[in-house]
């Protein structure tokens, strides 16, 4: 049975944000009201079946405390760790950086037996509206609060954990695998590359602009979001650009401020395209991440993160990985690519925010489209646990279930086109001779290192699939086994092909279906990771489609390696159940 979370009780939040439709953006005159459709579910509450036997995964602070609950869970929960116990957190400290205590992401002091955590109460204020970065750059008086706001989080003792630089700090070490799940080092807690990267990031922002709008005494304050996907935003906002600005940041690649254009497929090299010709290529990118998402959603958000396994082993969404590609913009292009170049420090630059709060704008739209219906209707996911610092600076615990519903935590989005969802590719012409074609072959046994663009030969689970089938199933690519040697940074690009022959394949890499981007990481967390093998999903079906080869019994799969040093261990296809026909 499918699960809907579209409204909060009638109590929490005043006015109520409703999706005018699931294709399409809602309108102003739309976006905001207070009654319920009939056709229109409400969020199970706290005694529904699904939230029995919960199986929690408290995550979230870094800092100044640890976090500990009285929580009686029957199943194995991700804790986080005991800091009453030195050993315990892993400070992330790179050697490069000119100060290395500027990056200890850990507590200044190892815990406090008299901490409180409170389920959290969510609040009862007017709807919050995040606007458009390049929207609210004309606005002066907005610009001017969120300015003072930031100011203001600067300006707080060291020892408040809204201080922004210790807020910066959660993410810091919650990215990073700071903290072993439960003692065990092989299990280490990470809010990427999983189901909890796109909720776990909505409570952080949540919290965040709750503070800032507490500071300037400003309950309808809302953070903007830098639209990336709309070709009128993808250069950088200027509100972000100002070196006098307190939303300055020192540590960015100024060669990328306006009127360049944000790149999805960033390699360290700006490409030699024309803007018309990038902004074509990010649109088809976003268009078909949500094409081959809708039907599965581990493709768009990123696998399944139980308690005690290994974050390494899960593959992350298409919109994760555009989103590692935008760090890497933004950050230094040369090492140590501090602030946003790392997740080390990217919260400590303001863009950050801008850029999250996009990705979340884009999961409320992703929700809206699918009928809001739940990605997972999985206990697992549904109450994993988070824990924040409230505005009050009290440590407050949230769930996942919670964060599905954007008017109970009481914000919207201001409207913003969807142009991507036109973005259909061009259909390339064939060619009446296929040019130069080379030997292919299947995988094979044994590991292959990525120093140089590979094809391989895959054979296809069933070809021809009628619609039916391919309603029911998605067709997904696996790379599996991915190592990065060195574990830092890697990027290598995806793309199939049929077969130009029996065994041959063509010049042409074909349709292009997906990345890898892993983002540079502290020496420290680089050493511990660089021996883990990791996963890649990407979805085919629509490529099949548009590249007109599903009748191909097997495909040619071409991985070209951008940067890092990458080997992977397989590379096969499965058919995957959709929950298309579990409305």
């Amino acid at each position: 049975m499918a699960l809907y979370f579209l409204s909060p009780s009638p109590s929490a939040c005043p006015l109520e944000y409703h999706p005018a439709s699931k294709h399409a953006p809602p309108s102003r005159s739309s976006r905001i009201r207070c009654a319920l459709n009939n056709d229109e579910k409400q969020s199970p509450s706290s005694s529904s079946p699904i939230t029995v036997d919960r199986r929690d995964m408290l995550l979230g602070l870094g800092g100044l405390y640890g976090a500990t609950t009285g929580m009686n869970a029957r199943a194995n929960p991700i804790m986080p760790p005991d800091l009453n116990e030195g050993a315990a957190c892993k400070i992330a400290v790179e050697p490069n950086f000119t100060d290395p205590e500027f990056l200890k992401c850990c507590p200044p002091y190892q815990g406090d037996a008299t901490l409180v955590v409170t389920d959290y109460t969510f609040p009862k204020t007017t709807l919050r509206v995040r606007r458009p970065a390049q929207e609210v750059a004309k606005d002066s008086e907005y610009m001017e609060k969120f300015k003072t706001a930031i100011q203001l989080m600067k300006a707080l003792p060291e020892t408040d954990p809204r201080n922004f630089i210790q807020q910066s700090k959660i993410h810091c070490a919650y990215c990073n695998e700071a903290y072993p799940q439960n003692g065990d080092v092989n299990a280490t807690i990470s809010v990427h590359s999983s189901w909890i990267f796109l909720p776990w990031h909505r409570y952080y922002l949540h919290f965040f602009e709750r503070i800032l709008g507490k500071l300037i005494g400003d309950d309808t304050f809302a953070l903007p979001y830098w639209n990336f996907d709309n070709p009128d935003g993808m250069p950088i906002s200027t509100i972000y650009t100002d070196p006098t600005s307190p939303l300055y940041d020192a540590f960015r690649d100024t060669t990328h401020y306006p009127p360049k254009i944000v790149d999805y497929k960033y390699n360290y090299v700006d490409r030699e395209l024309t803007d018309d010709a990038l902004i074509a290529e990010n649109l088809a990118y976003m268009r078909k991440t949500f094409k081959e998402g809708e039907p599965l959603p581990e493709l768009f958000m990123g696998d399944p993160l139980r308690a005690m396994e290994n974050p390494s082993l899960t593959s992350p969404g298409q919109l994760e990985v555009i989103h590692n590609s935008i760090h890497m913009w933004v950050g230094e292009r040369e090492v140590p690519h501090r602030d946003m170049g790392t997740f080390v420090t990217a919260a400590r630059d303001c863009i950050f925010y801008g850029v999250h709060a996009n990705v979340d704008r884009l999961w409320s739209f992703y929700r809206a489209r699918r009928g809001n219906r739940v990605e997972f209707n999985d206990r697992d996911w549904l109450d994993a646990t988070f824990v924040f610092y409230d505005e009050e600076g009290k440590v407050v615990r949230v769930k996942i279930s919670d964060s599905l519903n954007t008017s109970k935590m009481c914000y919207t989005y201001a409207e913003s086109t969807a142009p991507w969802l036109g973005a259909v590719p061009k259909k390339k012409t064939k060619a009446k001779t296929p040019g130069s074609i080379v030997q292919v072959n299947e995988f094979g046994s044994e590991r292959k290192e990525l120093d140089k663009p590979i094809q391989v030969l895959v054979k296809r689970p069933k070809k021809s699939r009628s619609k039916s089938e391919k309603e029911d199933e998605g067709e997904v690519l696996y790379i599996s086994d991915i190592i990065v040697s060195d574990g830092r940074k890697a990027r290598f690009d995806v793309y199939i092909n049929a077969p130009a022959a029996p065994g041959r394949a063509a010049a042409d890499n074909g349709e292009f279906v997906g990345s890898y981007v892993k983002l540079p990481e502290t020496s420290q967390a680089a050493k511990a990771s660089k021996d883990k093998k990791r996963l890649l999903k990407v979805g085919i079906s629509s490529a099949l489609e548009e590249g007109e080869f599903e009748d191909a019994e097997s495909i040619v799969v071409t991985i070209v390696p951008r940067f890092g040093s990458v080997s992977i261990g397989s590379v096969f296809i499965k058919l995957i159940k959709t929950d298309v026909n579990s409305v």
